[in-house]
């Protein structure tokens, strides 16, 4: 059982609405002994690897739980990582993590718990795949002004090569070109004292922000174009699923759930020139790319 457990949702910027589910929804080995082994297995994980940056292999996110799932299901996630809080925090205090640091970082909780609900209309964060908040609060991610960053092992053929920064984009506004600028230049700064250890070799994204299709849509001087021209494309690979690219920018991108089956296009509203964008695309027979790029200047 977590003491404190209301104080350190808090902490980690959970809405009064979606603490009152989560308390409601504690594990409970005997009511729940599915759901009480789930969250044993993750926080076992999140312990397991807390303080190590992300290998060369990548990491994997945690798997959704079935639609029919009890509360208890829907937060087992969340509990396995608030159980970890108090760790993470003596990782970051030990590194010299600035606490504002900490609670930006941690806040993903919150968020995807927010995201959750408006995407399904339930509390929880069981039906959303997570990849994020495991890594923060191993702490591997860090939130740091507009950006996150996830500390990489960059691989090659035959083994490690270097060490690499992550960069996402929380959805937390608009992306300004200068508070992006801002965020590089503060990691640059903060890992250097935080991870000494590891010489930072330069900054990588993957994003359906850096898909060039974008640019047939947007204007020149929009955030997303602007952002898109600060990094250097590597060549796309086709995925085996076509629509992956449309389903990510869907979720992510509109923030609309993704169906099992087809898209409905109908269903995508039509008030923002990306959602727009989204539906003309796929009704012209053409998908949405996830791309990487590298960061052409960062010191």
């Amino acid at each position: 059982m977590i003491e404190n457990a209301e104080q350190m949702m808090v902490y980690c910027g959970v809405v009064q609405d979606d603490r009152r589910a989560m308390l409601a929804a504690r594990p409970d080995p005997e009511r729940e002994p599915e759901w009480w082994e789930l969250t044993s297995t993750l926080a076992a994980e999140v312990e397991r690897d807390l303080g190590l940056a992300v290998p060369s292999t990548g990491f994997t996110s945690w798997p959704t739980v079935r639609p029919d799932a009890s509360p208890q299901g829907l937060f087992a996630a969340a509990w396995a990582l608030l159980a970890n809080l108090p760790r993470l925090r003596e990782l970051h205090a030990e590194r010299g993590v600035p606490e504002e640091v900490t609670v930006a970082t941690v806040s993903a909780l919150g968020g995807v718990m927010g995201t959750h609900r408006h995407i399904h209309g339930r509390p929880g964060v069981g039906l959303m795949p997570l990849w994020s908040p495991p890594l923060r609060f191993r702490g591997a991610d860090y939130e740091i002004g507009r950006h996150a960053f996830t500390r990489t092992h960059l691989g090659m053929g035959d083994g490690v090569s270097g060490h690499v920064l992550s960069i996402h984009i929380p959805p937390i506004g608009p992306l300004d070109a200068q508070e992006s600028e801002a965020s590089v230049a503060a990691a640059v700064e903060y890992f250097g004292r935080w991870f000494p250890e590891e010489p930072l070799a330069g900054f990588v994204c993957y994003s359906w922000l850096l898909d060039p299709q974008l640019a047939e849509y947007l204007r020149p001087d929009s955030n997303i174009i602007r952002f898109q021209s600060r990094f250097d494309l590597l060549p796309y690979l086709p995925t085996d699923d076509p629509t992956e690219g449309d389903r990510e920018l869907m979720r992510l991108g509109l923030h609309l759930p993704t169906p099992d089956g087809p898209l409905d296009l109908a269903a995508v509203p039509q008030e923002t020139t990306l959602q727009r964008a989204f539906v003309e695309h796929l009704r012209a027979g053409r998908h949405w790319q996830g791309r990487t790029g590298m960061l052409k200047t960062w010191s």
